[in-house]
C-alpha cells in the first residue's frame, strides 16, 4: 500500500515540465472508512499538505457549500478518473 511518504501533490497545473506548479509533501492522509477498492466504491482521501499552497491566478480557494443540494438543483462537481463503478 501506498504511504504519505510515496506521494506529492502538483498544485497549480496539470504539467509537470512546465515548472509553474507548486509542489507538496503529504504531512497526513486519511482514507474513507468504507473506501472499497475493488468497486471504487468511496474512493477519495483528505489530505493534509506539509505546508500552506501560495494563492495566484492558478491557485484559488473553494467556496464549501453551506446546505445540501435539493432535488432538481443545479450543481458543479469536480473529480477525476472514473465516473462509474464496475
Amino acid at each position: 500500500t501506498l504511504g504519505s511518504r510515496d506521494l506529492k501533490v502538483l498544485i497549480g497545473t496539470d504539467t509537470l515540465r512546465d515548472g509553474t506548479g507548486q509542489v507538496r509533501s503529504i504531512a497526513k492522509l486519511r482514507v474513507h472508512p468504507a473506501y472499497n477498492p475493488q468497486k471504487n466504491d468511496n474512493d477519495f482521501m483528505l489530505l493534509r499538505l506539509d505546508r500552506p499552497v501560495q494563492f495566484n491566478g492558478n491557485v484559488k480557494k473553494i467556496r464549501l457549500a453551506t446546505k445540501c443540494p435539493t432535488d432538481g438543483m443545479r450543481c458543479s462537481v469536480s473529480g477525476w478518473g472514473t465516473t462509474k463503478s464496475p
